[in-house]
C-alpha cells in the first residue's frame, strides 16, 4: 500500500456535505436562541417587565459554562452540566411538591410547579420571575452548547474530508444565520424597548396599557433611538462571537488538544462511515509509507510491524484497539523522531521503528514486545523497566543506553550486531555516588560481538534475591521443588554473589524457560519453607560465615538425587484409641541410622464417614461397575450432591488426622531428611483392613513431594530366585474375563498399542487354559486382568471371574503363578472391583508389584486409570510416578463426575523388592 489512497467515496462525501450543512446551519440557529434567552428579560413587554436580574444570572451560567469548554474542555462542561441537571430537576420537583396555596411561605413555591414553567414558556410571566428564570436560563445554556459544539463538528468533517473550501463555507453559513437571524429577532423585539423610552421621554401616550396594545401603530412614525441601535448591534456581535468561538474549538480539534477529542472522536466515526476499511484485518508487515490514509478504518486489525513512515492523515483514521489510539506513538511511527522525547509507560508492542532516532529518548517502563528497532539510534535512551521480549534490536546503536539491569528480554529477543560501546545498568547512580554500573567496567569499551555474548547470558539466567538474610535449608528444599514442579527443565547454579546486604543466586535456565514463573514459585516455596520450619532468617554476620552458608547450599544442590524409600508401620491399636506409628527411611538402597517414633491419635469419625462414603458409592455404581455380583434391581442414578460432601470429609479426615501434633516428630523428620525432587515411596504397614482402604495420598506431605507415591506392604516380605530371562520383548499376558456390562475393548486397544511389548490376549479362558500361560516357558513381565472381581469383606481373600461361569480364587492358582513369579513376572495389574482380597493372597506369593482397585470402579474409570498408567509407564516414567500421574488424571477430570474414584488404585508393593522401569524390563530381556 505504499503511495496508496484511501478515504470513502464520492456517494458517501455528498452525505458529509449534507451532515456538515445541517449541522452548521443548527450552529447558527442554536447561538440565536442563546442570545434571544439570555436578553428576553430585559425587553418590557408591559408596564411590568421583569428586569435586569434573570439576564445577569443567565450571562454569569453562560460566562461560566463558556470558560470551562475553553480552560478544561468541552467533555468537562458537559459532565458538570449533567451534574447540574442531577441536581435541579429533582429539586425543583421537590419544591413544586411542598408548595401549598393556603400558608404564605409555601405558597410561593408554586412558581416551581409544571403548571407555571408551562406558562414561562408560552410566555406569560406575569410578574414572577422564577419560572421565567428557569425556562429561559434552560434555554440559553442548552442552545449555548448547541452552537458551540455542533460548529466544531461540522468543520472538523469539512476540514478532514471535504477540504477547507467546504470548512469555511460552513463557517460563513453560520455566521450569517446567526448574523441575519438574530439581527431580524431583535429587530422585532427591540419593538418594546423602543416603546418603553418613547414613554418614558412622554412622546407616546400609553395610559392603559395602549401604547403596546396596539405597538406597531404606536412606534412606527418615530426612528430608532440609538439605545435600540446599540441592541441591536450587541445582540448580533454575541451571537457572532459564540459561532467564532465553535471556530476555535474546531482549530483546536484539528490541532489533537486533548480537551475536545470527544468532537475529534466524533468526527473520525463520521467521517470513515463509508470509508476504505481494514477492520479485523492481518496487516502485520504491511507497508503504508507515504499512503493517505485519512476516512479510514483500522480498528481491531492486527498491525504488527506495519510500516507507517510518512503516511499523510493517519491522525483522522479510526484506530481503536491498536497502538495508532496514542498520538505520541502516532506521530513516532509516520515521523520516526524520537528524538529527546519521551514515551514512559507507551504500548509500542509490535512497532514498526527501523531506523527511527530514539537518541536520548525516555522509553522507562515502555513495553516495546515484538517491536522491531533495526538500525535504529537508541544511544543514551532510559531503558529501565523496558519490556523486549521478542524485539528485534539488530544493527541498533545502543551506545550509553542505560536501566539495562531491569530490561525484560528473552530468547526471542534478537541482538546480533548491535553497535554498542558501553551501557549503564542503572538509570540513576547509587546513593551518595555516581555509580551507573558501567558495563564493560572503568573505560573499556565493547568489542563487535561483545554486547550481544554479555546480554544472551543475562538472558538464561534467573537472579534469586535475599536482601535480608539467607536460610540455606530452606534455599535448597525450595530450589528442589522448583526442580520438581519444572519437571524436564534444566536449573543449574551458576554463581552465588554477595552483594552489600544482599544474596544474588544467579540460576541458567534453557532459552524457552519461564522465567518469571520460576522465579515467582521460588520465592512462593520459599517462603513457605521458612514456616514450616519455624524459625526466622539468619542475618549473616561476616564473611567467614557467609562463604560457610554458601558451601553448604552448593554441597546440598550438586549432591546426586537419591531413591527414597519411606516405611510407616502402623501397629498396635485402632481408630478409638490410636496407633502406634514409626517411620524408616531407605536411601539409594541402604537404611539409614534414624527411626522416627510417633502416634496417630484416636479418630473414631474417620470410620464412621468413610463406611458412609463406601455405602452410598456402592449403592450408586454397583451397576456400571466391575464387580461379580450385580444387583438388577440396583439404582443406577445417583447425584454428585449427595457423594461429594462425604468425599470432602473423609479426605478431610484424613488430612487432619496425618497433620495431628503426636504424628509431628516424624512428619518433620521426614521433611529434614528428604529432598522435594527425589522420588519417595511411602509404604504403608498395616494389617488394618479399613486403614489399607484410606485415600493415604491426601496427607499434605504428598502436595509437598512431587514424586511421592503410597503403597501397601505386608510385616514380611521374600525376594524370589527367579530364572534368566530369554524372551526379546516385554512380554505381557493380558486376560479378559466375564465381561458383563462391560466394554473390554477399550482395555484390549490400550495394551494392543504398547511399543516395544509382545501381549498376549486370553479371552474368557478356561481355568486350565489359563494355567497353561501362566507356567508359559517363554514367562511373562506384566499379568494384566480386566473383567469382574471382588473381596470378602475383612479383605482377607478375594475371586477373579474368569469366565462367565467360573470363579477362581488365588489360592486355586497359586502353584501357577509361583512358576510365572520364578520366571520373572514383575507387574500384575488387577483393573477389576474390589481387589485388595486379591492383593492380599498374591502378596503371600512374593509378586514385586501388585496394582488393584480398593472398591468397586466404574468400567470407564477403569480403563482410564490403565491408559494413563501405561502412558506413562511406557514414556519413562518410574512405577510409582506412573501410578501418581494416572490418580492425578482421573481426580481432575472423573473426580467430579463420581466423589472419590481417584482413591480407588493402590500399589500393593513386595518390600524385598525394587520397582523396575519400562526401561529396565526391556534391557532384561
Amino acid at each position: 500500500f505504499n503511495r496508496a489512497r484511501c478515504g470513502i467515496a464520492r456517494k458517501s462525501q455528498i452525505k458529509i456535505f449534507l451532515i456538515v450543512a445541517l449541522l452548521s446551519a443548527i450552529s447558527g440557529i442554536a447561538a440565536v436562541i442563546a442570545v434571544d434567552s439570555t436578553f428576553k428579560s430585559l425587553i418590557p413587554k408591559t408596564t411590568e417587565h421583569i428586569g435586569f436580574i434573570p439576564t445577569a444570572i443567565i450571562l454569569l451560567v453562560n460566562a461560566m459554562l463558556l470558560t470551562t469548554m475553553i480552560r478544561q474542555g468541552i467533555q468537562k462542561a458537559l459532565d458538570y452540566l449533567g451534574i447540574a441537571a442531577a441536581i435541579f430537576v429533582p429539586l425543583i420537583g421537590l419544591l413544586s411538591a411542598f408548595s401549598n396555596d393556603k400558608h404564605p411561605i409555601l405558597s410561593w413555591l408554586r412558581s416551581f410547579r409544571t403548571g407555571a414553567l408551562m406558562s414561562a414558556l408560552s410566555g406569560e410571566t406575569k410578574g414572577n420571575d422564577v419560572p421565567f428564570l428557569i425556562v429561559t436560563l434552560t434555554a440559553a445554556v442548552v442552545a449555548t452548547t448547541i452552537a458551540v459544539v455542533a460548529l466544531p463538528l461540522a468543520l472538523t468533517l469539512a476540514e478532514v474530508v471535504l477540504g477547507r473550501t467546504i470548512a469555511a463555507l460552513a463557517l460563513f453559513e453560520a455566521v450569517a444565520i446567526s448574523a441575519i437571524a438574530t439581527g431580524i429577532i431583535a429587530r422585532n423585539s427591540l419593538r418594546y424597548l423602543k416603546a418603553s423610552v418613547l414613554i418614558q421621554a412622554g412622546v407616546v401616550d400609553n395610559r392603559n396599557n395602549k401604547c403596546y396594545d396596539v405597538l406597531n401603530n404606536c412606534v412606527k412614525n418615530f426612528p430608532d433611538p440609538p439605545v435600540v441601535i446599540a441592541a441591536i448591534a450587541g445582540s448580533v456581535i454575541v451571537a457572532v462571537a459564540l459561532v467564532l468561538l465553535g471556530n476555535y474549538i474546531a482549530k483546536r480539534v484539528l490541532a489533537e488538544d486533548d480537551k475536545y477529542s470527544v468532537i475529534r472522536q466524533l468526527a473520525i466515526i463520521i467521517g470513515a462511515t463509508g470509508g476504505t476499511s481494514f477492520r479485523n484485518t492481518q496487516l502485520a508487515h504491511t507497508n503504508f509509507s507515504n499512503a493517505t490514509l485519512k476516512n479510514t478504518d483500522f480498528r481491531f486489525a492486527n498491525i504488527h510491524r506495519t510500516m507507517w513512515r510518512h503516511a499523510r492523515f493517519l491522525d483522522w483514521a479510526r484506530v481503536d484497539e491498536t497502538i495508532l489510539i496514542n498520538p505520541a506513538v502516532r506521530e513516532l511511527l509516520v515521523t520516526g523522531n524520537g528524538y529527546q522525547k519521551s514515551y514512559q509507560g507507551m504500548d509500542l508492542r509490535g512497532a514498526n521503528l527501523i531506523g527511527a532516532d530514539l537518541r536520548n529518548a525516555k522509553l522507562q517502563t515502555a513495553d516495546l514486545s515484538q517491536a522491531t528497532l533495526e538500525a535504529a539510534n537508541l544511544e543514551y535512551a532510559i531503558f529501565s523497566q523496558v519490556q523486549a521480549i521478542g524485539t528485534d534490536f539488530s544493527n541498533a546503536k545502543m551506545t550509553g543506553v542505560c536501566g539495562l539491569g531491569t530490561w525484560n528480554i528473552d530468547s526471542t529477543t534478537k541482538l546480533e550486531w548491535v553497535d554498542c560501546r558501553w551501557v549503564y545498568l542503572l538509570e540513576e547512580p547509587k546513593p551518595e555516588t555516581d555509580d551507573r554500573e558501567r558495563r564493560p567496567s572503568g573505560t573499556d569499551k565493547y568489542q563487535p560481538g561483545e554486547f550481544t555474548t554479555f546480554f544472551e547470558e543475562v538472558i538464561n539466567t534467573v537472579d534469586l534475591i535475599f536482601n535480608h538474610g539467607f536460610d540455606w535449608k530452606a534455599f535448597v528444599e525450595s530450589f528442589q521443588q522448583v526442580q520438581v514442579e519444572h519437571q524436564g527443565i534444566p536449573l543449574n547454579i551458576q554463581s552465588i554473589e554477595n552483594k552489600r546486604n544482599a544474596v544474588v543466586v544467579k540460576v541458567s535456565v534453557p532459552p524457552d524457560a519461564d522465567k518469571e514463573k520460576i522465579y515467582n514459585d521460588f520465592n512462593i516455596f520459599y517462603q513457605k519453607m521458612l514456616k514450616i520450619f519455624g524459625r526466622q532468617v539468619p542475618t549473616l554476620q561476616n564473611s567467614a560465615e557467609q562463604r560457610q552458608y554458601l558451601i553448604s547450599v552448593m554441597e546440598d544442590i550438586v549432591r546426586p538425587l537419591s531413591e527414597q524409600v519411606v516405611t510407616l508401620k502402623i501397629e498396635r491399636g485402632d481408630l478409638k484409641q490410636g496407633f502406634e506409628v514409626s517411620a524408616g527411611i531407605l536411601c539409594d538402597r541402604k537404611r539409614l541410622e534414624i527411626t522416627l517414633e510417633g502416634k496417630l491419635p484416636p479418630k473414631p469419625e474417620l470410620s464412621e464417614n468413610y463406611q458412609k462414603w463406601q455405602k452410598m458409592y456402592e449403592f450408586n455404581l454397583k451397576r456400571n461397575s466391575r464387580a461379580i455380583k450385580v444387583n438388577k434391581g440396583q439404582i443406577t442414578n445417583f447425584s454428585i450432591e449427595e457423594l461429594k460432601p462425604l468425599v470432602e470429609q473423609v479426605e478431610m479426615d484424613v488430612k487432619n488426622w496425618l497433620e495431628s501434633e503426636q504424628f509431628h516428630p516424624i512428619q518433620h523428620g521426614l521433611r529434614d531428611k528428604l529432598n522435594y525432587n527425589d522420588e519417595v515411596r511411602v509404604m504403608i504397614q498395616t494389617e488394618d483392613n479399613l486403614l489399607r482402604k484410606l485415600p493415604w495420598h491426601q496427607w499434605e506431605f504428598f502436595e509437598s513431594y512431587g514424586k511421592a507415591e503410597v503403597a501397601l506392604i505386608r510385616k514380611v516380605s521374600n525376594r524370589v530366585k527367579k530364572s534368566v530371562r530369554s524372551r526379546k520383548k516385554v512380554r505381557i499376558l493380558a486376560i479378559f474375563g466375564a465381561s458383563e456390562n462391560l466394554n473390554l475393548d477399550e482395555d484390549r486397544q490400550i495394551l494392543k498399542s504398547l511399543q516395544g511389548a509382545e501381549t498376549i490376549f486370553l479371552e474368557k479362558p478356561s481355568r486350565q487354559l489359563l494355567e497353561q500361560y501362566l507356567t508359559d516357558q517363554t514367562g511373562w513381565d506384566i499379568l494384566s486382568f480386566s473383567g469382574h472381581s471382588e473381596s470378602e469383606v475383612d479383605g482377607s481373600t478375594g475371586v477373579i471371574c474368569i469366565n462367565d461361569t467360573d470363579n477362581l480364587t488365588v489360592e486355586q492358582l497359586k502353584d501357577s503363578l509361583k512358576i510365572a513369579i520364578q520366571k520373572g513376572l514383575e507387574i500384575a495389574i488387577f483393573n477389576s472391583c474390589d481387589g485388595l482380597g486379591l492383593a492380599k493372597q498374591l502378596e503371600d506369593l512374593d509378586i514385586p508389584q501388585i496394582i488393584v482397585m480398593r472398591e468397586l470402579v466404574p468400567d470407564l474409570i477403569a480403563q482410564k486409570f490403565l491408559k494413563a498408567f501405561l502412558k506413562a509407564f511406557v514414556g519413562g516414567k518410574s512405577f510409582y510416578v506412573s501410578v501418581r500421574e494416572a490418580r492425578k488424571r482421573l481426580k481432575d477430570k472423573y473426580d467430579k463426575q463420581i466423589p472419590g474414584v481417584s482413591w480407588l488404585p493402590v500399589i500393593c508393593q513386595n518390600k524385598a523388592e525394587f520397582p523396575k522401569t519400562w526401561r529396565e524390563l526391556q534391557e532384561n530381556t
